[in-house]
C-alpha cells in the first residue's frame, strides 16, 4: 500500500504560515463545537475535541469562534477570550494540543448584528442599523468610540492568546460577523471614515491587523478569514474580496481562508450533500491569483466540502489554494490525517455532509451523524470483567456499532440479520446519487463489523420466539423500524401501484405522473429523486403540515426546497389525498373539505413515517433484552448511531 505522501505529495508536504511551518496542508477551520462553559471559558470537553484533531495529523487547527467581547458572543456555548480569566484555560488546551504535535490559531471574533440581545447583554452592535435579516434583534451603529473599543479587544485577545502559546491567530472576517458586516456595502452604509467607499469600509479589519501586529510584533502568524462572496444582492463580491485581502495583507496578515455567504445565504455557508465538493475552491483561487498579480503571494486556504484527498490534491496541483479546509471530515473522524498518510483511506470514516453537526450547535454540544464521540470527554471503554455472550438482532447501524464496541470490550458477540448486507437505511440512504457518501458509510459501517470480534449471520430471518429462546446472557434488538399504516385513501391501490420510499427508489420502472404522500424528509427526497430520472415524470408532493422538509437541519432542508421548486414539482401543503382513481386525484384541506383535483397517478409513494416495529413489542418482559436504535424510538441515523454505541459501551 502507498502512503499519503506518496499519492497525494502536495497535501502531505510542508507549508510555512509566516515563521509557522506546518508539516501537512490539512487544515481544521472554525468550525464553533459549543463546548464552552456559561462563562464562556475552556472546558475538558473543548480540551478533548481539539486535541483529539491534533493528534490525527491535522497540519493546523483552528478553534471556533472566540469572542472578545461579551456584546460580540452569539450563543450560551460561545467561547470567549475577554479577560485574563481565560488565559489558564487556554493555556491547557494549547500545551496539550503542542504535547500531540498539533499547532492551534484561536479564532477571534465578534458577532455583530449576527446574534439576539440575550447573549450579548445588550441590544447587538453593527456597522449600521440595518437588521439581519434572520436574527430578529435589531442592531445600532457603533460608535467611533465603540469602534475603537472593539478594535483594542482583538488586539488584547491576539496578545492572551500569544502570551498562552498561541500559534498564531485567525480573525473572523467572514459569514456576516462584524468585521464582514463593516467590510460589506450590504450591511455598512456609513458616511463616516469607517464606511463610504472601499477604503473606509475595509479600515476597522485593517486597524485590527495593524494593532495585532503593534501588540504582537512581526512574527507571530495572523490570518483572515474572509467571505469572498456573500451570495446576496449588494454584498461582497469575488472582486471586492481580492481588494479586501490586498490590504489585509499590506497591513501585515499573513495568510488567508477564502469561504463565503453570511446569515442570509446560510443554505450555502457549509456546503451540503446537494452541492459539490471543493464549492469554494475557485473563490480561493481568484483571491490567490489577485494577490500573486500584486506581489503579495501568502498562503490561502480552500474551504467548501473537501473529504477526499484526490480532490485536494487537485486543488493545490492547480494553484487554487496552498492548504485545503476539512472541517466536518475532521468532526466525522478526527485520525483522517493519520489514516490518509499511511495510504489507508478506506478506514476513514466519512463525513456524509448532512449538516447535523452545524444544526447541533444551536441548541448545545456538537454532534455527529457518524460520530457519536463527538462534543463528549473523550473516555476509553474499560474491558470487561466478565465476558457474556450478546445477540444483536439487526445490522443496520445502531446493531453494528453496539456489536463492535461491546465486542471490542471483551464480550462474546453474535450478529444476525435477515438481509444479506449490512447498513439498514444508511445504505438505503446512499441510493440518491447527490447522497453517495451514505453508501460510504455502509461501507465503512461493514468494514468496521468485519474488523472487530464479531461472528456475523446474514440471510437469517429471527422470529422474536426463537430469539427468546437463544441462550444469550444479553439481547439486543435493533431491527429498524415498519413503515406506518397507509391512512384511509378511498382508491388507494386500486389503479396503481404503491410503494414505500425505500422500495420506489429501487424501482427502475419509467413513470409519467408520481404521487407522494408526505412531505417530511424521505417524501421530499424521493420527489428530488425521481425529478432527476431520464425520462422525468411529473411529480407533486403532498403534506398536511404547512410545510415540507421539516426534520432536515435547516441548510439542507432549504436547498432542497429550492431544488424542487426549480424542477417544478407540485408542492401542496396543508392538504391531504382524499381519493386516488383512474380519472384524477382529489386532495382535501386541513378540515376535509374538497380542495384540489390533480392528474391521475402510475405510482403512489407513502412517505407517511415509520414506527417501532410491532412484531418486537412483547419481547420487553424478557429481562435480557434491550431496544435499540429504531426498534426503540424511530428517529434519524444519528440517534441510531449513538443509541448503539451508548449501547454497546456500557453493556
Amino acid at each position: 500500500m502507498r502512503t499519503g505522501p506518496e499519492r497525494w505529495p502536495t497535501l502531505f508536504s510542508p507549508c510555512a504560515l509566516g515563521p509557522l511551518t506546518l508539516p501537512n496542508r490539512i487544515v481544521m477551520p472554525a468550525m464553533d463545537p459549543s463546548l464552552a462553559d456559561a462563562t464562556g471559558h475552556v472546558t475538558q470537553a473543548m480540551e478533548d475535541h481539539y486535541v483529539a484533531r491534533a493528534a490525527g495529523g491535522a497540519g493546523l487547527i483552528i478553534t471556533g469562534n472566540v469572542a472578545v467581547s461579551p456584546r460580540g458572543r452569539l450563543s450560551p456555548w460561545m467561547a470567549m477570550w475577554a479577560d485574563d480569566t481565560a488565559d489558564p484555560g487556554w493555556a491547557r488546551l494549547i500545551a496539550r494540543v503542542h504535547a500531540v504535535g498539533g499547532r492551534i490559531f484561536p479564532q477571534l471574533s465578534h458577532a455583530g448584528r449576527q446574534t439576539v440581545s440575550q447573549f450579548a447583554g445588550g441590544q447587538p452592535l453593527s456597522a449600521s442599523d440595518i437588521p439581519c435579516p434572520v436574527m430578529r434583534d435589531p442592531p445600532r451603529s457603533m460608535t467611533p468610540d465603540e469602534i475603537e473599543e472593539t478594535i483594542t479587544a482583538f488586539a488584547d485577545a491576539a496578545a492572551r492568546a500569544q502570551r498562552s502559546g498561541a500559534d498564531g491567530v485567525e480573525l473572523h472576517m467572514a459569514h456576516g460577523y462584524l468585521v464582514c458586516q463593516f467590510l460589506s456595502p450590504y450591511s455598512n452604509h456609513r458616511d463616516d471614515a469607517w464606511g463610504g467607499d472601499t477604503a473606509g469600509r475595509t479600515r476597522f479589519a485593517v486597524e485590527i491587523v495593524r494593532r495585532i501586529r503593534a501588540r504582537c510584533g512581526a512574527e507571530f502568524p495572523v490570518q483572515c478569514r474572509l467571505s469572498a462572496d456573500e451570495r446576496v444582492e449588494g454584498g461582497i463580491t469575488p472582486d471586492l474580496a481580492a481588494q479586501h485581502a490586498e490590504a489585509l495583507v499590506r497591513a501585515g496578515a499573513t495568510s488567508l481562508s477564502i469561504s463565503a455567504c453570511n446569515y442570509e445565504s446560510y443554505r450555502y455557508n457549509m456546503p451540503a450533500y446537494y452541492l459539490p465538493e471543493a464549492t469554494y475552491a475557485d473563490l480561493a483561487g481568484s483571491v490567490r491569483r489577485h494577490l500573486a498579480a500584486a506581489g503579495l503571494a501568502v498562503p490561502v486556504i480552500a474551504v467548501g466540502r473537501f473529504r477526499r484527498p484526490e480532490l485536494a490534491e487537485a486543488v493545490l496541483a492547480r494553484g487554487d489554494a496552498d492548504l485545503i479546509a476539512m472541517g466536518r471530515a475532521l468532526i466525522a473522524d478526527p485520525e483522517l490525517p493519520a489514516r490518509l498518510a499511511t495510504g489507508d483511506e478506506a478506514a476513514v470514516r466519512p463525513c456524509v455532509a448532512c449538516n447535523r453537526c452545524a444544526e447541533s450547535v444551536t441548541q448545545g454540544p456538537v454532534r455527529c451523524l457518524v460520530n457519536p464521540q463527538a462534543g463528549r470527554v473523550t473516555v476509553a471503554p474499560a474491558p470487561v470483567e466478565h465476558a457474556r455472550d450478546i445477540l444483536v438482532v439487526g445490522a443496520g447501524p445502531a446493531g453494528i456499532l453496539a456489536a463492535v464496541e461491546a465486542a471490542r470490550r471483551g464480550h462474546r458477540v453474535r450478529l444476525v440479520d435477515a438481509d444479506d448486507t449490512v447498513g439498514g437505511k444508511v445504505r438505503a440512504s446512499g441510493v440518491p446519487p447527490e447522497k453517495a457518501a451514505f453508501g460510504a458509510l455502509a461501507d465503512w459501517l461493514g468494514r468496521t463489523l468485519a474488523e472487530a470480534p464479531v461472528h456475523v449471520e446474514l440471510g437469517r430471518r429471527l422470529t422474536p420466539a426463537e430469539v427468546l429462546a437463544d441462550p444469550a446472557d444479553v439481547i439486543l434488538i435493533a431491527v429498524g423500524a415498519e413503515a406506518n399504516p397507509a391512512p384511509p385513501i378511498e382508491g388507494l391501490g386500486a389503479t396503481s401501484p404503491v410503494l414505500h420510499p425505500e422500495a420506489a427508489l429501487a424501482d427502475p420502472t419509467p413513470r409519467r405522473h408520481v404521487l407522494v404522500v408526505g412531505g417530511g424528509p424521505e417524501g421530499c427526497e424521493v420527489a428530488d429523486a425521481f425529478i432527476h430520472r431520464d425520462p422525468r415524470p411529473e411529480v407533486t408532493l403532498v403534506e398536511k403540515r404547512p410545510k415540507v422538509g421539516l426534520g432536515l437541519p435547516s441548510s439542507v432542508r432549504a436547498l432542497l426546497a429550492a431544488r424542487l421548486e426549480d424542477a417544478g414539482v407540485r408542492v401542496a401543503t396543508g392538504r391531504t389525498v382524499s381519493s386516488v382513481g383512474a380519472d384524477a386525484v382529489l386532495l382535501a384541506d386541513r378540515k376535509g373539505r374538497p380542495a384540489e383535483t390533480l392528474p391521475p397517478a402510475d405510482l403512489v409513494v407513502l412517505a407517511i413515517g415509520v414506527r417501532a416495529p410491532a412484531e418486537w413489542a412483547d419481547v420487553h418482559g424478557d429481562p435480557r433484552v434491550t431496544l435499540l436504535g429504531d426498534a426503540q424510538e424511530p428517529a434519524t441515523i444519528l440517534e441510531a448511531m449513538e443509541s448503539g454505541w451508548r449501547v454497546g459501551r456500557s453493556v
